[in-house]
């Protein structure tokens, strides 16, 4: 659960642009979806993303860094930092897509400020205006195809090696 959440918001459309989620959308486009935008803040070592629950929220790290974690099946409780992300990355984005349990738990790293943006609004505005929706899902294709690919080339240069 967030901290709290930011009395000024600072304008969403930077960090939406970092990210990637906005590419081929028009100003205005870019605007409609950072006007969905909530900023929180979470404390260091905060639970931002629970693994196994069915929340379909997509996020955006403005500042500090989180962590994306896996519970090992042998041990209750255990965390292990699977992958570390920091302002501009998104997570949440699989479960966004495929409606899927969360498949890990994301925990603040530093004090972390990040923009939420809720399933229910981001899925009204993406039926209201259907390009918006298609080129979000396209860019999220891209931004999920480039970590697969990265994720392969670290499993090829580690069995190499």
């Amino acid at each position: 659960m967030a901290d709290k959440q930011l009395n000024h918001t600072p304008d969403p459309v930077r960090y939406l642009e970092e990210t990637g989620l906005t590419k081929g959308m028009t100003p205005d486009e870019v605007r409609a979806l950072a006007d969905l935008a909530e900023h929180l803040n979470y404390s260091r070592g905060a639970a931002i993303i629970q693994e196994d629950t069915k929340t379909r929220d997509l996020y955006v790290v403005c500042n500090g860094r989180v962590s994306i974690r896996l519970t090992l099946p042998s041990t209750e409780d255990k965390e292990e930092v699977i992958y570390s992300m920091r302002e501009g990355q998104i997570f949440g984005e699989i479960a966004l897509v495929d409606g899927s349990p969360r498949s890990a738990t994301v925990r603040a790293e530093d004090d972390v400020e990040v923009l939420k943006f809720e399933f229910q609004k981001l899925s009204a505005l993406l039926d209201e205006r259907p390009r918006i929706g298609y080129l979000m899902m396209r860019n999220i294709a891209s931004i999920i195809a480039t970590r697969v690919r990265n994720t392969n080339m670290l499993w090829r240069n580690s069995l190499i090696w």
